[in-house]
């Protein structure tokens, strides 16, 4: 199931979450699911109002109330982070080298968006501040 996962990874693009997974997991070694997870609601943040309505959509799924989309939205990407911790997920990686983040950042840029129907469409400044978001200093 995995090869046959990585076969159609080739031939298709991924999103802004999966494209600073591969690369973390390309030059750290980091596991892919979890480099996902932690990188998840970090890039729904980042995507701001963009995607409040969806969110918000599968926050009423979940049985989240909250009293309009913003709220729900920001709600649920609060309960992934809840979640994350509750599975002692960490909040960032040690790995991450201030000298690799210009190439991380490039990869993640053509592989998250040349294609795939991001909602929002990250800048290198947006990317860089991401990506300098998940360092966790030692």
């Amino acid at each position: 199931a995995s090869y046959y996962a990585g076969m159609a990874f080739t031939r298709a693009y991924v999103g802004y979450v999966h494209a600073i997974a591969h690369n973390l997991g390309g030059f750290y070694g980091l596991p892919h699911g979890l480099a996902n997870a932690v990188i998840l609601p970090v890039i729904l943040e980042a995507y701001g109002s963009a995607v409040y309505k969806p969110l918000a959509k599968l926050a009423d799924i979940v049985g989240i109330k909250g009293a309009n989309d913003e709220v729900k939205a920001k709600a649920f990407i609060n309960e992934i982070k809840a979640m994350n911790e509750r599975m002692n997920i960490p909040k960032g990686f040690t790995q991450i080298q201030e000298k690799d983040i210009p190439t991380i950042v490039k990869r993640a840029l053509k592989e998250g968006n040349p294609g795939y129907p991001v909602p929002v469409i990250f800048d290198t400044e947006e990317m860089t501040k991401i990506v300098k978001s998940l360092m966790i200093k030692e």
